[in-house]
């Protein structure tokens, strides 16, 4: 053998190891230049995770700007469509101008695919393989949209720009229910996505695919899928100083570029309304917690009633007020329960936050809202508990209502309000928490030597395991998945603005057991859920 063929032999060899780890990429017209080392790992790892009874390998790429996600992205796709006439595939981006942006995945595709050979079809938006294989594009920006795709069967999903999407419902019922094959079909199931950290759905995508670390207990927390990180620094198709200029030179925040330059998922976008700054130092239960004759306190719920996954949370939002004037959130509680495991859990709650605590309700429109009212009101008034409700003045309804409200039926009706209803009129309640959050930051800023009992403005923050899902919900709104913290938030704030301390009486009962309040920890109220299991970050379920 001469040395061509030595030659010819042996990188015959090393194009079979590429194609044993990775597979129809050599040779594949529709792949248009070499995978780099992150997009190889990425066409490739599912011959580590074989499927079983069907079931769709899920992986996410990406993490940073410029690491090649949408091009890994169409490398996928367009494995198993060049050799196989049976193939079906899918791509998705969130909204129609992200679809068909000038530098979209449906640009890029033709770009790659067209002259390889494969046929586009602009008004169904599929290519169609020389195999015989198809692929479509598609958004989702309707809340439905995914319904339209019921009758489907995909062997394969990519999802660009996943953290774009609020909640997993869309990408999860079509991704996964409508990834499926015929027997004796050897394609595998696949659904794959690209994202940077940030958007309305870094929460649920971070929680899924990286996983992290908590900040209060430092309990790691591992992913249900796999995660391939691919940065800028990765990619050699790019000129990386000239994108990282140009990155520079938009005068983003500190916090996004760690984002889009290190894939940094714990570095999160200031909020709109709430910034985790703004709260300061993470307060210590057992050094910072005020006794109850310094302090009024109450834990203000926003209910909800279902346990389908998507739905609202019920959520209890412990918060005090010192004589000072100083607020502090120090504990958070949410789960998805049905009525009467959802009252049961506010009672056992309220059983363990102690009779010093007020127990708020908000009042939901129309008489079955003051009848949910009522019943929750009297079950707890007869256990010993002090018990108010609230609705804005402008979401009352009728004169009986207004009778009913302003004549004891309730604690008080909120002035501040807005005939606004949805996710708007929640903002406009939001406004004057978030202005009372930002107004402590900066008095703190200016009396550095002041300790938290002398503080004047503001809302401070207590550190236990439900901490950080609190952050992650308030420092997304108004554009996060969920926004039940922050509607308990803004009823406990409000409610607290029209007291001070030791102004509110408790009811009497006969035999009730002494509790003293500040020697009962909110942190320890994961004891009294104890035959309940973490849903998300502080979020509980059976």
């Amino acid at each position: 053998m001469d040395h061509a063929e030595q030659h010819a032999a042996a990188r015959q060899q090393v194009l079979d190891a590429y194609e044993s780890v990775c597979p129809y990429v050599v040779g594949n017209p529709f792949i248009a230049h070499w995978p780099f080392a992150q997009q190889f790992y990425f066409l490739g790892l599912h011959q580590q995770f074989p499927n079983e009874d069907d079931s769709v390998f899920q992986c996410l790429y990406g993490g940073g700007a410029g690491g090649g996600k949408s091009d890994a992205g169409l490398m996928a796709l367009a494995q198993y469509a060049w050799q196989f006439p049976q193939f079906k595939g899918a791509a998705f981006r969130r909204t129609v101008p992200q679809l068909y942006a000038s530098d979209g995945l449906i640009a890029r595709a033709q770009e790659w695919w067209l002259p390889a050979g494969a046929a586009w079809n602009g008004t169904h938006n599929i290519f169609t393989f020389p195999s015989g294989a198809t692929i479509q594009f598609g958004h989702m920006s309707q809340p439905h949209a995914h319904l339209n795709h019921q009758g489907a069967a995909y062997h394969c999903t990519f999802w660009d720009e996943l953290t774009h999407w609020p909640v997993a419902t869309q990408p999860r019922y079509v991704g996964v229910s409508r990834c499926r094959r015929d027997v004796g079909d050897t394609i595998p199931l696949r659904m794959l996505a690209s994202a940077n950290p940030g958007g309305p759905g870094h929460v649920w995508v971070q929680k899924d695919y990286v996983g992290g670390v908590d900040m209060v207990t430092g309990k790691k927390l591992a992913p249900r899928f796999c995660f391939v990180p691919s940065l800028l620094v990765d990619n050699p198709h790019l000129d990386q100083l000239a994108y990282a200029r140009g990155l520079a030179e938009q005068g983003l925040h500190p916090t996004l570029v760690a984002q889009l330059l290190r894939g940094d998922w714990n570095a999160r976008e200031p909020g709109d309304y709430f910034q985790r700054a703004w709260f300061g130092p993470l307060l210590d239960y057992a050094t910072d917690l005020w006794p109850s004759s310094d302090c009024v306190r109450v834990r203000w719920w926003d209910l909800a009633a279902s346990k389908k996954a998507g739905s609202a949370f019920t959520s209890g939002v412990r918060m005090a007020k010192h004589r000072m004037g100083v607020c502090a959130v120090e504990h958070c509680i949410s789960f998805r329960e049905t009525p009467g495991t959802r009252d049961d859990l506010i009672v056992q709650t309220a059983q363990h936050d102690g009779f010093g605590v007020v127990v708020g309700l908000e009042i939901e429109g129309g008489s079955g809202g003051i009848a949910q009212f009522e019943h929750l009101r009297t079950r707890m008034r007869r256990l010993g508990f002090r018990v108010v409700g609230a609705r804005p003045a402008a979401d009352l309804n009728t004169d009986r209502e207004k009778h009913y409200l302003l004549r004891g039926g309730a604690d008080h009706v909120s002035e501040s309000g807005s005939a606004v209803t949805g996710r708007r009129g929640k903002m406009q309640r939001a406004d004057p928490v978030a202005s009372a959050l930002e107004r402590g930051y900066r008095w703190r800023a200016e009396h550095p030597d002041v300790p938290l009992h002398g503080q004047r403005e503001g809302i401070r923050l207590f550190a236990g395991p439900w901490t950080q899902g609190y952050l992650d919900v308030v420092e997304g709104f108004p554009e996060g998945a969920t926004i039940d913290e922050v509607d308990a938030t803004t009823g406990a704030w409000a409610w607290l603005q029209t007291k001070e301390a030791a102004q509110v009486p408790m009811i009497e009962r006969e035999n009730r057991p002494r509790l003293d309040q500040h020697d009962i920890h909110p942190e320890e109220a994961d004891g009294v859920l104890a035959d309940m299991s973490r849903d998300r970050a502080g979020r509980w379920r059976p």
